[in-house]
């Protein structure tokens, strides 16, 4: 199972963005859960004074709601994001919301200042409004979901599903390489997560070559040909 947070700031095209990832994964034949995280201290989703609250009121621990064309499952506590999951069996995860969640991250923004706010080392691609006005942001490319839906998608599967809910990160086993770009003698600033992809990128096409020792430190410069 692949697992995917869309996050951002209220009102920068969360749901919209999951809901085009959603109908595109499934138009090319993938099954797909959602799970939407909700802030905001003592929501419920259950109803005062209905019979499941009531349950849950006597003390139920688990209460579930049957109808004959849905089941609704309220427990009484927070789960862990694993324990969660475990409950699915679908292809795909995708998580709407949950800033704090450790997998990787498409991030919705209206403005520069919402990435800021919103950006972390889990984020792989930029969605929302912003996409009228950058094509990239610190090396993160920046698509609008709701007129590419299917680049977003193939953005998804090529860069998500090897790394299928874990950071590549030292805590996970696996340490992140730290790349340095610069032109015209500028350095040009990129979150870790595109450090790390340029630089497998560039050591998976230089293993093949002879005199390359892996484990060395490795310089390139890109020159104009005359």
């Amino acid at each position: 199972m692949r697992v995917i947070a869309v996050s951002g700031l209220h009102r920068t095209g969360k749901t919209t963005t999951v809901e085009h990832i959603v109908r595109e994964l499934t138009r090319r034949g993938y099954t797909v859960g959602t799970v939407k995280s909700i802030p905001r201290e003592g929501f419920s989703m259950d109803t005062p004074g209905k019979n499941t609250y009531r349950h849950k009121q006597a003390g139920a621990e688990i209460v579930a709601a049957l109808s004959p064309d849905e089941t609704a499952i309220i427990i009484r506590r927070r789960l862990a994001w694993e324990e969660l999951l475990s409950h699915y069996d679908t292809d795909w995860v995708i998580i709407e919301g949950a800033h704090e969640a450790p997998y990787p991250r498409i991030v919705c923004a209206r403005t520069e200042h919402d990435i800021e706010e919103s950006v972390d080392d889990y984020a792989f691609l930029i969605c929302g409004e912003v996409a009228s006005k950058l094509e990239s942001w610190r090396g993160l490319p920046v698509i609008d979901a709701t007129s590419r839906a299917a680049e977003v998608v193939n953005m998804v599967e090529s860069q998500v599903s090897k790394n299928a809910g874990k950071k590549m990160t030292e805590s996970a086993g696996v340490g992140m390489y730290e790349t340095v770009v610069c032109v015209n003698g500028e350095e040009i600033p990129m979150v870790p997560f595109v450090q790390d992809f340029i630089a497998r990128t560039i050591l998976g096409m230089l293993s093949s070559l002879r005199g390359y020792e892996p484990g060395g430190e490795v310089r390139v410069e890109i020159r104009r040909g005359e």
